[in-house]
């Protein structure tokens, strides 16, 4: 047994020598596993070397071209005679492989028998596409006969065979003529089309549901049918893109049917409320209206907005109800503001001007409350804010413009309901009710000239604001019963052809000055013509053809400095 001293040597030196000894261990596995990889690993191969090439005029060689020159000649036989028999097949095809061997066996740098074997190679698969195209012809009527019928199955297979032969001949040395691009196009998509025309049956079944459903109002299924109609519509976009099935118009048309339907129920709604809207508007109920229709608003817009591609989508739908809504809340105010209107139309028509200006503060608040708080609803009359802001305006003038007007209004004879201005319409009034003075033969008591017909309608217009009551443009009868026997002074052209103050004439026996010569005047017409009657001829007029009461046709956008207007104020009805 060793001691304790030889035990620690021993242990010494193998720390000493263990390095080397792993070292050399694993230096002799690499070498042992490149030698076992060099010998189990693919050999190297061997190159044959080929035999000489045959030199020039071999007796090989010779016979091998004569064979081909041999059977050329047998092919062109069957060629002229246009024959593509079998036989003339296995005669091009022999010829074609005893060319092969000629040109393996040709001499280097002997291109002609390359050259030969690509030509007769080109002819033989020439001949071959001429045989081969009756059959892709008739494959090809065949598959879309079977897809007419929906054997799906024997069309497939026509199809693919045919695909195949047209390849095959457009891969090959063939003539040109006989190689068809458009036809493999063409035969690819009929036989994508056998893979989509399941899908495009499972569409039109479903939307054949669809509809079935919708006629019988059966909301459910037909919502159902729709959304498989969509999912196989979508799977023939994504999968069979290039097919004539693929249709993303056909894809929104669905998705727009299937959000249409999910509206529906919405949509009853909104007409429901807005029927209970309207009865409720008819009872006088505004309140009620009120709620109908912000419930029907609300509904709509969120059709609007969950369901964009429903048909009961409406922007117009959303403004025409907000209008029924507008004006159901702005009744209150409305009916006030109507109240007020007719309190001063009523307190001017009996010259209280002081009741209806302090009447007139109220109502311009309303307007502007109606104009801001309710904009579209019905019951804004923009006419209205107008007038009262005209009579807020013309509030310190009121009463001396009722006093110059009543002053000269008379009665027409035999007439109680109507008055008639006994003068033409001065200039100093006209530019107190116009702010402006169109006149070119200027003077504050002389007659306003140079009107048009559309000027006198508005002066008359604001007038009646001003007095409570209408004012219009008198009749050709009112006229005449003015003119009444003649008499006054008659200012024509034997007047020197000059216009005569409103103040200064003679009035006729029934009071009225002017009636005749001085100035034409405007007299009433329906608003929808474009020329309106002139009556009474004037200062350019001889006395002749003033005293045969003239009445002529003109255009009522005319301004002439001889033609000016008087007016009628009709009586109103509690005070006639």
């Amino acid at each position: 047994m060793l001691s304790h001293r030889a035990r620690y040597r021993l242990s010494n030196a193998w720390q000493t020598v263990r390095p080397w000894i792993l070292a050399t261990l694993g230096l002799v596995a690499l070498v042992s596993l490149w030698l076992f990889l060099a010998n189990v690993g693919p050999g190297r191969a061997v190159e044959r070397i080929p035999d000489a090439p045959a030199r020039p005029g071999d007796p090989a060689l010779v016979r091998l071209a004569n064979e081909v020159a041999e059977l050329e000649k047998q092919y062109q036989v069957y060629a002229a005679a246009n024959i593509i028999s079998d036989e003339a097949l296995a005669v091009l095809q022999n010829a074609v492989e005893r060319q092969r061997a000629l040109v393996r066996a040709a001499p280097r740098g002997d291109y002609s028998a390359q050259t030969d074997f690509e030509r007769l190679q080109a002819e033989l698969h020439t001949l071959e596409a001429r045989r081969a195209l009756p059959r892709i012809e008739a494959l090809q009527r065949d598959g879309e006969q079977a897809l007419a019928e929906m054997r799906l199955e024997e069309a497939g297979q026509a199809f693919r065979e045919a695909l195949a032969l047209q390849n095959r001949i457009n891969g090959s040395s063939a003539a040109p003529r006989f190689k068809n691009f458009v036809r493999v196009t063409t035969l690819e998509q009929s036989i994508t089309s056998l893979d989509v025309l399941p899908l495009v049956r499972e569409r039109d079944a479903a939307l054949a549901r669809a509809r079935a459903a919708v006629v019988d109002q059966r909301w459910t299924d037909a919502l159902a049918g729709f959304i498989a109609a969509r999912d196989a519509q979508d799977r023939i976009n994504r999968e069979f893109r290039t097919t004539r099935h693929a249709n993303l118009a056909e894809f929104d048309r669905l998705e727009a049917e299937i959000a249409s339907l999910n509206a529906a129920g919405i949509a009853a709604t909104v007409e429901a409320r807005v029927q209970a809207g309207d009865a409720a508007e008819r009872a006088g109920d505004h309140a009620a209206a009120a709620l109908a229709y912000a419930e029907a608003l609300a509904l709509q817009q969120q059709i609007n907005d969950r369901f964009a591609r429903s048909r009961f989508v409406s922007s117009t739908r959303i403004e025409a109800l907000d209008v029924k809504l507008q004006t159901a809340r702005s009744q209150p105010l409305a009916r006030e503001l109507a109240q007020i209107d007719a309190q001063i139309s009523s307190e001017l028509s009996r010259r209280r001007v002081v009741a209806a200006e302090q009447l007139l503060p109220r109502a311009t608040q309303l307007t502007e409350r109606l104009a801001s708080e309710f904009p579209r609803s019905r019951s804004v009359d923009g006419s209205l804010r107008i007038k009262l802001n005209y009579l807020a305006l013309k509030a310190a003038e009121l009463r001396r413009i009722q006093d110059e007007v009543y002053d000269r209004l008379l009665p027409l004879v035999g007439v109680n309901d109507r008055l008639l201005f006994s003068s033409e319409t001065p200039q100093g009034l006209y530019q107190a009710v116009m702010n402006t003075n169109p006149s070119r033969n200027p003077g504050r008591t002389f007659p306003v000239d140079s009107v048009s017909w559309h000027d006198a309608q508005e002066f008359c217009l604001r007038l009646g604001w001003i007095m409570g009551a209408e004012v219009r443009l008198p009749t050709l009868e009112e006229m005449r019963l003015a003119h009444g026997e003649g008499g006054g002074d008659v200012r024509s052209a034997a007047d020197g052809g000059r216009v005569g103050a409103t103040d200064s004439g003679r009035p006729n026996r029934n009071g009225y000055r002017d009636v005749v010569g001085n100035l034409a005047e405007w007299l009433l017409a329906p608003a929808n013509t474009d020329r309106a009657p002139v009556a009474g001829g004037s200062y350019l007029d001889t006395p002749e053809a003033i005293a045969r009461f003239p009445v002529e046709e003109r255009p009522k956008i005319e301004r002439a400095r001889h033609i000016g207007f008087r007016f009628v104020l009709v009586l109103p009805a509690d005070r006639g």
